[in-house]
């Protein structure tokens, strides 16, 4: 008994050290989509240990709602065991820095079609990618009140969005959401103890007509994933009149690991501590401007005409907790400057610095010399930041640009007016359309602007808008901005060797490769090669980061417009066989 016990054992650790070796190590990796602009989009990835299906969880896309992007940060530290996490913490940062559910347009309304008009139908653009490598959405929100089947209450009832799992359909072709999401409720408020914050299935019967949510939520993200991708989605709502903030972020962390493992991944998620939540929250941050802290009782001595620069310090790109910073000057609410430059034209009373939507500080500004800078001989010299880099137009020239540039109207040299300079065809303002498109980032994609604006260029495929100075009691003038579409040229791919591969970028062709690793060196067009993202499949690549052709395995190699997501086409890398051995002769 005691050989056939051993033999057992024996066998079992076999199996074990097996099963262990087959299993890869969990990995995490991050990007973040439209870096250098007002509306970075920062994304991580984890593979897990064991294989299974990959899930998308996203928090953020309305920016009043801090709970979905606290426990959706807290959810990029998880361990997976088995499938993949794809975690989108902070999906609409601008309107996480101005503390609102929406800046220009509702984000989560921009899913029933390909928008293209303002910076959150980019966004859009690019979570319909990654949701298109994933087989389940959960969506974090944060509603209001409690939601309840019958009235209970002003608070609690059908019309109320808080402490609710929801769902589009009970059922939808062959998932059954319902089942899915009862399932995992169970379980959910096993570990609720308070009998009124328990969650609630919530299902918006979208589809059909007498619903009173179906108009809006048929515009949604969840809604898209269920239609277009076939696959479950539910939106995690707690509740935003539950006051601890702590407690709302480690129910719904708890609640989408449920969902997660009930949609075939299985992770480990980190312990929430409610107090350090609330702390982490409430952290101070003191940016410098210039190499000037921010946050004193002093006022900020600002030299006219100079360049602001912005170093967010600790809450930089690399933040363990994902926290973005804001600094906004008093003139230009809701441009930030740490993502934007600014030149001290015109002056302005104060600096706000914001972490996460909240105030932390204020400073007062004062201009150590004459404002404005002197007035240059002459006509009317425009000042722009294009693609980060100053340049200077004067009164009836043309600035040069390709699609997909980043444009700062930044003002008039030496004016002593409150300059109004308007971008005709661009709508800085939707809700508060005054004209003044000065200061505020302007990615220049003709197809976003209003038509009728457009003039005709030196070729036939450039757009050309005008910038009038509307600038009351100052002399009308104007200046031209002439966009020419992106061309891709050639494309540089290094391996691992050192060895470099240059080919003419032709969409729908092919490229010819050896298997190995590989880099892009270079992607040549007419513009900046910072506006183009390279991607090897579906993974998004950083500068120098390496990427595999597998012997045997053709792989989908496409480029795409940094700043708005638009294709610029595809090529497939073709391994190349390796000649044939040459037979050695017999003796």
């Amino acid at each position: 008994m005691a050989k056939h016990t051993l033999w057992a054992a024996s066998l079992l650790f076999l199996l074990l050290a097996v099963a262990m070796g087959s299993a890869q190590a969990s990995s995490r990796s991050s990007f973040v989509f439209f870096e250098g602009t007002q509306y970075p989009l920062p994304v991580v990835f984890i593979q897990g240990e064991t294989p299974g299906p990959t899930v998308m969880v996203q928090g953020g896309i309305q920016g009043d709602e801090p709970t979905g992007f606290l426990a959706a940060q807290i959810l990029t530290e998880s361990r997976v065991l088995k499938g993949n996490l794809i975690v989108v913490p902070r999906a609409n940062v601008p309107s996480i820095h101005v503390h609102q559910r929406a800046v220009n347009v509702d984000m989560n309304r921009r899913f029933d079609r390909d928008y293209n008009q303002f910076y959150e139908d980019r966004l859009a653009r690019a979570v319909r990618f990654l949701l298109s490598q994933s087989s389940a959405l959960i969506h974090l929100h944060e509603g209001s009140g409690f939601y309840d089947p019958v009235y209970v209450s002003p608070l609690r009832n059908p019309s109320r969005w808080g402490q609710s799992v929801i769902i589009d359909a009970n059922t939808h072709d062959r998932l059954d959401l319902a089942q899915l999401v009862n399932a995992a409720l169970s379980e959910i408020n096993a570990a609720v103890k308070e009998q009124d914050y328990q969650f609630k299935l919530f299902n918006t019967r979208t589809f059909e007509s007498d619903s009173r949510y179906a108009q809006e939520m048929r515009k949604s993200l969840t809604f898209y994933a269920l239609t277009n991708l076939n696959i479950p989605a539910m939106a995690v709502e707690v509740s935003k009149n539950i006051g601890a903030l702590g407690w709302k972020v480690k129910h719904q962390v708890y609640a989408t690991s449920v969902l997660l493992k009930h949609c075939g991944v299985d992770i480990v998620s980190p312990a929430v501590d409610e107090r350090e939540v609330q702390r982490l929250h409430e952290r101070d941050c003191r940016p410098k401007i210039n190499g000037k802290p921010l946050g004193g009782n002093a006022p900020m001595a600002l030299m006219p005409g100079g360049t602001l620069k912005v170093d967010p310090g600790t809450f930089g790109k690399t933040d363990d907790h994902g926290q973005v910073v804001a600094v906004f000057a008093s003139d230009r609410q809701g441009v930030n400057l740490v993502d934007s430059p600014r030149m001290a034209l015109e002056s302005f009373k104060e600096l706000e610095t914001r972490v996460d939507g909240r105030k932390v500080s204020s400073t007062s500004v004062r201009f150590a010399g004459a404002m404005p800078p002197p007035l240059p001989a002459g006509p009317p010299v425009f000042v722009c930041w294009l693609n980060g880099k100053p340049v200077q137009v004067k009164q009836g020239e043309s600035l040069r640009a390709v699609a997909g540039d980043q444009l700062v109207i930044e003002g008039v040299l030496g004016s002593k007016w409150k300059e109004v300079l308007n971008f005709k065809g661009y709508t800085a303002r939707p809700h508060d359309n005054d004209g003044q498109d000065m200061g505020w980032e302007i990615i220049l994609d003709p197809e976003s602007f209003i038509d009728k604006y457009r003039q005709s260029g030196n070729t036939p495929e450039t757009a050309r808008y005008q910038v009038a100075r509307e600038t009351r009691g100052a002399r009308p003038s104007f200046f031209y901005v002439d966009i020419e579409p992106r061309r891709v040229q050639t494309l540089k791919l290094v391996d691992a060797k050192g060895q470099t591969f240059s080919v003419h970028w032709a969409s729908g062709g092919e490229i010819l490769l050896p298997p190995g690793e590989y880099a892009v060196a270079e992607t040549a067009s007419n513009g900046p090669q910072s506006r183009i993202l390279p991607l090897a499949g579906n993974r998004p690549l950083k500068p120098g980061e390496k990427f595999r052709v597998e012997p045997g395995k053709s792989l989908l190699f496409s480029l795409r417009q940094a700043t708005t997501f638009a294709a610029l086409g595809t090529m497939t890398l073709v391994p190349k066989a390796a000649p044939p051995k040459a037979a050695t002769p017999k003796a």
